[in-house]
This record gives structure tokens, C-alpha cells and sequence, in this order.
């Protein structure tokens, strides 16, 4: 029991981080895209700025949705109605 609760408060760390994480990375995104508005339009500083940018965000928001989805996926995968077997039928 006590290793139920563990785990569900390191989980529940764990996404608060990331959500945190991403909060940040839209700060940092917001900042750097007023930076780069004073740069010239054809400026490739300007480009490959908001290119790795954008990257990184969408990576911290890929990051957060897995976890997300582990956690969810393992948490079902430990009901009582699991079973393995070749019959699809008997499975869930």
C-alpha cells in the first residue's frame, strides 16, 4: 500500500514538473519571439532561432503527454481484469 501511494505521489511530482517545465518554455518562447521581431524578416539567425524553439516546446509538450499516457496505461494495466492469453475475447 504504501508503495501505491509512493509511487502515485512521485508520479503526480513528476507531471507538475512538466507542466511547469512547459509554462516555462512558453515564457522562453514568448521572450525569444520578441527578440527575434527586431531582427530583419530574412534574417537566418531569426530562423533557425525560432526553428529550435519550437522544436524544444514541442518536444517538452511530447514529454509531458507520454508520461501522461504511461501513467494512465500502467494504472489500468494493474486492475484485476487483465489477463494474456491468445483469446481476444478473454482478454480485458
Amino acid at each position: 500500500m504504501f508503495q501505491l501511494l509512493g509511487a502515485a505521489s512521485a508520479s503526480g511530482y513528476i507531471i507538475t514538473a512538466l507542466f511547469v517545465l512547459v509554462a516555462i518554455g512558453r515564457l522562453a518562447r514568448n521572450v525569444l519571439h520578441k527578440l527575434t521581431a527586431r531582427l530583419p524578416k530574412r534574417s537566418a539567425l531569426k530562423h533557425y532561432t525560432t526553428a529550435i524553439v519550437s522544436l524544444v516546446f514541442f518536444c517538452l509538450l511530447v514529454v509531458r503527454m507520454c508520461f501522461i499516457a504511461i501513467v494512465i496505461i500502467d494504472s489500468a494495466i494493474r486492475g484485476d481484469h487483465v489477463e494474456v492469453s491468445g483469446d481476444p475475447e478473454r482478454q480485458f
